[in-house]
């Protein structure tokens, strides 16, 4: 039985899945009463449930259908697009502690707290376009792959708007209940699909007769054009670029408004770290599947000589591959992708206002309950203006994706000199943040210029108007200073020494590089340990990846 051009079977589980993401986003209520609790889950949450939400938080649908899209008209090169913040992984381990020793709510906390409430105002712009332009792309590469899904990729615009209002409905009401409590929650349960939907569908592609296995794939691909199977491409994805990309992207992750929330809503730093690193690490393996089936699907297209548009190829893979309950199973985990990242922006973006511009400049005497309403009905504006954007970017998931990226690195280049570099000062916020955005649009949208420009032209015009903008105004106020360093450097579990001189909590022989106001300390055995291991990890996946296309 058909209704609305798809199997009954996969209505049923799609509505099973649907009722119990608000049932559980409903009974995630009782512990968001207070802000602390609505944010961050009044810091409870252990291990494994801090993997899955800083999964489910940074992966969504434009991932696996932004690399799919790419590798259909590119080749192998189309991992690049999520694989883009593979590099920076290994300094999550190192961030994680750091960031939930701040002890704040919001990161815009910390840009107030270090700098001024003014440069607090200015993080809370950016990381809101930023976001919003994120959520917009999740929202979009979800109707795209359903519409793959439903064979509607080009029915027009009902299909279009009905999907993304559906999508949008479903997370905004759970999140707007139960906040950062429901998200964690439904994270865990949507993280394992979203792992499900990563290899669900390989073993049947690789089954065609037209694909004939990953041989098949190989002999398919080399023969009709021999740089599909290259990791780099001369296009968008060459060496360069990648690299710049790399760098660029701990510094776009030093912006995320919901940083606080996967680094410091564990019971302990060790929950943060571990749940930061490890969950983005689980996301990295699970794009080698994308990859994996974008190629073999690229080799079914080529063989078939078959024509569809790249935004539309994951959903229509999976609308081709599976059985009808299987692509109720898909689109659920679609779904769940979208929700899984959209209901952390919806809650950390709400929470940016309702902290940092309703308290300070509209109602400072606000009672706990009256900032939970607020930071809900913010988040809810939040989540409409993204259905907004994404109506407006619908032209290309992929573009809508490395934008944000770019848009998040700038505001970012200021959060990580705030950290390491003690000169580091309101006016150099606002000059960073200023030349970096000149940067941006001059080298994207006026000059067009290649990707490699676009992301490295705008990280050195940022990092420069720091340091200019910096000696050009005020040294920070020395108390603040004091303050700041101590906070980040006394370990959780340690607040009795927060009252310590800086001098006392991090003596001489513990800093590592102090030159011209840098603040570097030496790592503890498991923090380098961490990282290496987590560096050989990322080697180890790109040296997997590079085995399967040349094998």
């Amino acid at each position: 039985m058909v209704l609305l051009g798809l199997d009954i079977t996969i209505w049923v589980v799609l509505l099973v899945y649907l009722l119990g993401m608000l049932a559980l986003g409903w009974w995630s209520k009782r512990g968001a009463h207070s802000q602390e609790g609505y944010l961050l889950g009044n810091r409870r949450f252990g291990s494994f449930m801090m993997v899955m939400h800083s999964f489910g938080a940074g992966t969504h649908p434009g991932a696996p259908a932004g690399v799919i899209s790419k590798t259909v008209s590119a080749g192998a090169s189309g991992i690049w697009v999520s694989w883009v913040w593979m590099f920076g992984t290994p300094f999550y381990w190192l961030v994680a502690p750091v960031i939930r020793r701040m002890r704040y709510l919001t990161m815009a906390d910390y840009f107030e707290r270090r700098f001024s409430r003014a440069a607090s105002t200015l993080y809370v712009v950016v990381a809101a376009v930023g976001m919003t332009v994120m959520l917009a792309s999740v929202l979009l590469a979800t109707t795209r792959t359903v519409q793959g899904i439903m064979g509607k990729a080009d029915a027009g615009n009902t299909w279009f708007f009905g999907i993304l209002l559906t999508v949008a409905a479903v997370f905004i009401i759970y999140s707007y209940w139960g906040g950062i409590i429901a998200a964690i929650r439904t994270d865990m349960i949507q993280g394992l699909m979203i792992i499900a939907l990563s290899f669900i569908a390989i073993p049947a592609a690789l089954r065609l007769s037209e694909v004939g296995g990953m041989d098949g794939v190989r002999e398919t691909l080399a023969t009709e054009n021999s740089t599909y199977l290259q990791l780099f491409d001369v296009r968008q994805f060459n060496m360069w670029a990648v690299l710049l990309l790399s760098v660029n992207a701990p510094l776009s992750m030093l912006a995320m408004p919901h940083l606080m929330s996967v680094c410091g809503a564990g019971r302990s730093e060790w929950e943060g770290r571990v749940g930061f690193t490890y969950g983005n690490i689980l996301k990295r393996l699970c794009t080698i599947g994308w990859c994996v089936l974008g190629l073999a699907w690229l080799a079914y297209l080529i063989k078939t000589e078959s024509a569809i548009h790249p935004d539309a190829a994951f959903g229509d893979c999976i609308r081709g591959l599976l059985s009808p309950a299987l692509q109720g199973v898909m689109l659920a985990c679609v779904m769940a992708a979208a929700m899984s990242s959209g209901d952390a922006v919806q809650v950390t973006l709400g929470g940016l206002f309702s902290q940092n511009i309703y308290r300070p400049f509209i109602n400072p005497q606000a009672s706990g309950r009256q900032m939970v309403h607020v930071t809900r009905l913010a988040g809810l504006v939040v989540a409409l203006v993204a259905v907004g954007v994404a109506v407006l970017m619908r032209k290309s998931v992929v573009k809508t994706i490395l934008d944000y990226l770019n848009i998040l690195g700038l505001i970012g280049i200021s959060t990580a000199m705030g950290i390491v570099w003690r000169r580091m000062n309101t006016r150099g916020v606002f000059c960073s943040a200023a030349l970096a955005v000149i940067a941006f649009v001059l080298t994207r949208y006026v000059l067009h210029w290649p990707r490699e420009a676009v992301t490295g032209l705008p990280l050195l015009a940022g990092i420069l108007g720091g340091v200019v903008g910096s000696y050009l105004g005020r040294p920070p106020e020395a108390d603040r200073l004091e303050e700041f360093f101590t906070r980040i450097y006394v370990p959780i579990g340690q607040e009795r020494r927060l009252t310590a001189s800086l001098e006392e909590v991090v003596p001489s022989e513990r800093r590592f590089l102090t030159w011209r106001g840098l603040f570097l300390v030496r790592p503890s055995r498991q923090s380098w340990v961490g990282f290496f291991i987590t560096l050989g990890i990322c080697l180890l996946a790109v040296l997997v990846m590079y085995q399967l296309l040349q094998a």
